[in-house]
């Protein structure tokens, strides 16, 4: 990779609520990812770099500054300090650079925070966005967003929500039942195995050993993860995972139907299990979009 590909731009940008810019179209494969705490920062930023190498793509990194409901954004814009968000920008741009990522980092103003996310993933046509949960995610803490529930459900790009207990990704567990999401978490794998190294091992949870074995060993063939370990339990989900996931240093796992930013936005997580672990969580959550059939209803 050039010098050139690897040149940061920094570049504040005023996203409005209800009229975003389309951004240029490109080839490019597009990793965004959001900024909000200096202790995860660099972990996010190496996680949608091994995304983004892999894909021969780039990252756009963002810090979006909340604006209250009663100040206009360009008032925010002229008034606000960004010290904060230029020193996590700064921080985006020196560790890409040590990965060998293309990079460029962006401020965005809003009055929603987890719209905002939403705005900025369809304005740098993101494919991916990969993003902490934590008490300071949107919608997690302090007052709902309005729609909040609706964007949740109309996702943009495919999303990495990462609960970070440590940047280890020696020994990567990978529970599955099969589905979208779950395919989007193998495909994780693969890269995490080869920007990082990852030893990979599958769990199933069956009534029958004998059937999930089999189901194991064909969903394993199908996803390129053959030659990962393979483990089939019979008991409960929650209690198999909180017990194999002792032998590993991070879970990367599908979200259930209802979806994780769903579920995150509405203050609970997909399986209970992931909040008791110590290890950390990566889950994985395909671009989906409801009809206004399911949106009217609100099915599920």
């Amino acid at each position: 990779m050039s010098d050139a590909e690897t040149t940061a731009q920094n570049i504040d940008t005023t996203t409005r609520d209800a009229d975003v810019e389309s951004a240029t179209e490109t080839d490019d494969f597009v990793v965004l990812v959001p900024l909000a705490n200096p202790g995860t920062e660099t972990h996010l930023i190496t996680l949608g770099a091994a995304v983004a190498n892999q894909h021969d793509g780039r990252v756009v990194a963002v810090t979006i500054v909340k604006v209250p409901d009663q100040t206009s954004l360009e008032a925010a814009r002229e008034r606000f300090e960004l010290q904060e968000s230029r020193d996590l920008l700064a921080g985006a741009r020196r560790t890409a650079s040590e990965v060998g990522a293309a990079i460029e980092t962006h401020t965005v103003f809003s009055h929603y925070l987890f719209k905002a996310i939403f705005d900025a993933a369809r304005r740098y046509e993101a494919d991916v966005c990969v993003m902490g949960w934590g008490e300071g995610l949107p919608g997690v803490a302090g007052r709902p967003e309005p729609l909040v529930d609706e964007l949740a459900h109309s996702l943009p790009c495919d999303f990495l929500v990462f609960k970070d207990r440590g940047f280890d990704l020696s020994k990567v567990l990978l529970p599955t039942t099969g589905g979208p999401h779950t395919e989007l978490a193998a495909d994780v794998a693969r890269i995490l195995r080869a920007e990082f190294g990852s030893e990979l091992t599958l769990l199933h949870v069956a009534d029958d050993a004998e059937e999930g074995s089999a189901f194991l060993a064909s969903w394993a063939a199908d996803h390129g993860l053959a030659d990962a370990t393979q483990r089939v339990e019979v008991w409960d989900v929650d209690a198999a995972i909180a017990t194999v996931a002792r032998e590993h240093t991070l879970i990367l796992i599908g979200a259930t139907e209802a979806g994780v930013l769903a579920r995150l936005a509405g203050r609970s997580l997909t399986i209970d299990v992931l909040h008791d672990v110590d290890c950390s969580v990566l889950i994985t959550e395909r671009r989906s979009r409801r009809s206004l059939l399911e949106r009217l209803f609100r099915l599920r």
